[in-house]
This record gives C-alpha cells, structure tokens and sequence, in this order.
C-alpha cells in the first residue's frame, strides 16, 4: 500500500494489545468502552488469541493505516 500522504511504500504490519481494540468517536478513552455504543470495535475478544488488527505504516511520515473492511476479515484469522 503506498502511503496516501506521501506516496511511498508503506510496511505491512499488525497492531496488537492484551485485549480488544477500540476505536472511539471523539470521546476520551474509557476503562470499558466496549459498554459504549459510538465506539467500534476492530478486533475480537479471544481467550487464546492476542486481538489484532492489521495496519500500514509509513517510516517518513509516522502514519499508520487501517483498511477496517480487511480488518474484519483478520479478526477470523491469527498469525
């Protein structure tokens, strides 16, 4: 994927946590905010699998790049 502010090459990578990502709209990060109904989940919650969504990122420009349409296929899957 080529970086949509500078045109470069970006690297495939993947951001992962402890538990289940979150993106929250315009609100301050929550301890729960999985009981909140604006925030959208982008990986699934598994006892035996780190939750992970997969992402671009540019070098030069210190940006990171989810497609979160590919992102629902990779809560299926783990690497």
């Amino acid at each position: 994927m080529n970086c949509p502010y500078c045109g470069k090459q970006m690297k495939e990578s993947y951001i992962q946590s402890a538990q289940q990502l979150y993106l929250n709209f315009g609100k301050r990060p929550r301890l729960f905010p999985a009981g909140d109904l604006t925030s959208r989940s982008l990986s699934r919650f598994s006892l035996t699998k780190a939750p992970f969504v997969k992402a671009h990122y540019c070098d030069d420009c210190a940006k990171i790049v989810i497609d979160l349409n590919e992102g629902k296929q990779n809560r299926k899957h783990s690497f």
